[in-house]
């Protein structure tokens, strides 16, 4: 069973790094996968909105509630194991897991094989120049320092408590196209018809991977519960907007209101109560 508590005015729930506070009435703690689909499931049931919160490091207000309830992501944290592929080597993470921890496991050397196969992790660390204090989650929610070329694979969670893994790859539009299944479900939808300019938002094109759909795009598709991210020799420093609640007209300033109207309509098949992290990207 899942924990729900009362939030007080003075909830650290309530903010972000952003001057905005928020107001919402429960704060729900699952410290596992089955918890938070039990939450989530509560929450759809009783129609009750739902903001993601992981460390709130944003400026924009993404994770500052708006009502309803808050689903708080702080006790998933850790590393899963490790694994390779021909693109290189991957960690496999719990969402809350920090930038400082993901390093520090690396560092450690006591990190099991997912596959019982032998993976060096000599000399690699977190691919993008990030704060310690990041989460995984975040980092991919708001595709913050362009993290996006280094997500592997995702775990989901949607609002009706159904999920799936997805990895690069693995699911592509047709054209503009773009179908696939999701535990009971098969989803089905039209993508916009502009292309991104840049890596802010989810990355829409023609053909797009359905991974992309959902790194940048704040949570308002699906929570994220496990990733594969590519660790590097290097880090890369690539500066990224994310709208939040304070700036979610990006969208809309670049591409116009059909692509907004567009993307709701996405967002009502993926979340047909309209309850997760209302108020951001639109």
């Amino acid at each position: 069973m899942f924990l729900r508590e009362r939030i007080k005015d003075d909830s650290k729930y309530l903010n972000d790094r952003s001057s905005l506070k928020g107001h919402a009435k429960n704060v729900i703690l699952p410290n596992d996968e089955t918890e938070l689909r039990e939450g989530i499931r509560y929450s759809s049931k009783g129609n009750t909105k739902v903001t993601i919160s992981g460390s709130r490091m944003g400026d924009q207000g993404g994770a500052v509630p708006c009502g309803g309830d808050i689903m708080s992501m702080e006790h998933l944290t850790g590393v899963i194991g490790a694994g390779k592929d021909d693109k290189g080597v991957y960690l496999r993470v719990l969402p809350y897991t920090t930038v400082s921890f993901f390093n520090n496991s690396i560092k450690s050397g006591r990190i099991q094989s997912i596959d019982g196969s032998d993976v060096s992790l000599d000399g690699l660390v977190f691919p993008v120049k990030a704060q310690l204090e990041n989460t995984v989650g975040g980092c991919i929610a708001v595709n913050r320092y362009g993290i996006r070329p280094y997500v592997r694979r995702l775990r989901v969670v949607f609002s009706d408590s159904t999920f799936m893994s997805m990895e690069r790859g693995e699911y592509l539009a047709n054209g503009r196209k773009m179908t696939f299944p999701a535990g009971r479900n098969f989803f089905a939808f039209d993508l916009p018809s502009y292309d991104s300019k840049d890596d802010s938002g989810p990355k829409i094109s023609e053909n797009m991977d359905l991974l992309d759909l959902f790194i940048g795009s704040e949570g308002i598709f699906g929570i994220i519960i496990e990733a594969d991210i590519y660790l590097s020799a290097t880090v890369s420093d690539s500066q990224t907007e994310e709208s939040g609640k304070m700036r979610n007209s990006l969208i809309k300033d670049k591409y116009g209101q059909e692509a907004v109207e567009d993307l709701k309509k996405i967002k009502s098949i993926l979340d047909p109560n309209y309850i997760l992290n209302i108020g951001n990207m639109f």
